[in-house]
């Protein structure tokens, strides 16, 4: 790695080139010259290979961090944990608590962190688990969100969340949180899911930052459900942003994809499993 470049490479993600394992969820490498960042984990199953078959070890990277505690983003935390004992580990406390989708046809759907990766995070060792509830700085020009203010009242969760399986307590997910990393063009966002909303997330970080130029936005979105006029006002404020890249994974929604494409043209890219970018 060249002083000043940052390598992202999904390994996990609904979709991935050919010889990778997909599944509903999501996990990205992002490595600088002097750091390995794993940001989520997927839902477990897909990343001990796929990091494996893209060439990345997971044993050598320098810090975990958990954007919010869905099972399809913690659920390789054990393994993780497996190969690389001493990794400092960030998350809101938040991540830990109980949770459910609730669809009318479906009934209550546990999406809690699984059992198995929350018992491996409460068992480390208080200095290595960093509990984020503002935001910091991970390294020099790579921050963390911390929990992001709901501004724009227009964006919901994107899905029908709870805290409990009778659907008595809404859950607007506290915990959600983006990295952003800082470059001689803008600011790069990683998300995970985004379920506090695209422009609470970029109005939050560009606040904390200071810095107003949103260079390029990578992750899930989680806008398959969202009606005309919220991916209207999205799409607005992402032509206003200028973004160089925007690369939609994961919980996006495979026709908000493809309309993405249509109005963005070659600014997008679909996020899937083995795509790499050299920023």
């Amino acid at each position: 790695m060249r002083k000043g470049e940052i390598k992202l490479t999904i390994l996990v993600d609904n979709n991935a080139d050919d010889g990778l394992s997909t599944e509903h969820g999501f996990s990205l490498w992002i490595e600088t010259a002097s750091q390995r960042i794993l940001f989520d984990t997927g839902q477990g199953p897909a990343l001990p290979g796929n990091a494996c078959a893209l060439e990345y070890d997971l044993s050598q990277a320098d810090i975990l961090v958990l954007s919010h505690g869905h099972y399809d983003h913690t659920g390789g935390v054990p393994h993780v944990l497996n190969v690389n004992p001493g990794i400092p580990v960030y998350c809101h406390a938040g991540t830990f608590v109980p949770r459910y989708s609730i669809r009318t046809e479906g009934g209550a759907k546990d999406i809690s962190m699984p059992q198995q990766s929350s018992a491996a995070l409460v068992g480390l060792p208080s200095r290595q688990i960093h509990w984020v509830a503002e935001p910091q700085l991970i390294q020099s020009d790579i921050g963390i969100s911390g929990p992001i203010p709901r501004s724009h009242v227009f964006e919901d969760t994107g899905g029908p969340f709870f805290l409990d399986p009778k659907s008595q307590r809404p859950d607007l997910l506290d915990d959600d949180q983006a990295l952003l990393i800082q470059t001689d063009r803008g600011l790069v966002i990683i998300v995970g899911c985004c379920h506090s909303g695209l422009l609470n997330t970029v109005d939050h970080i560009r606040r904390v930052s200071g810095i107003d130029k949103i260079r390029g936005i990578v992750g899930g979105l989680h806008l398959q459900h969202a009606p005309a006029q919220r991916l209207e006002k999205t799409y607005r404020a992402i032509l206003d942003w200028d973004v160089e890249f925007l690369v939609p994974s994961h919980c996006t929604g495979k026709d908000v994809v493809s309309s993405m494409l249509g109005t963005f043209g070659d600014k997008v890219q679909r996020g899937r499993g083995g795509l790499t970018l050299v920023i």
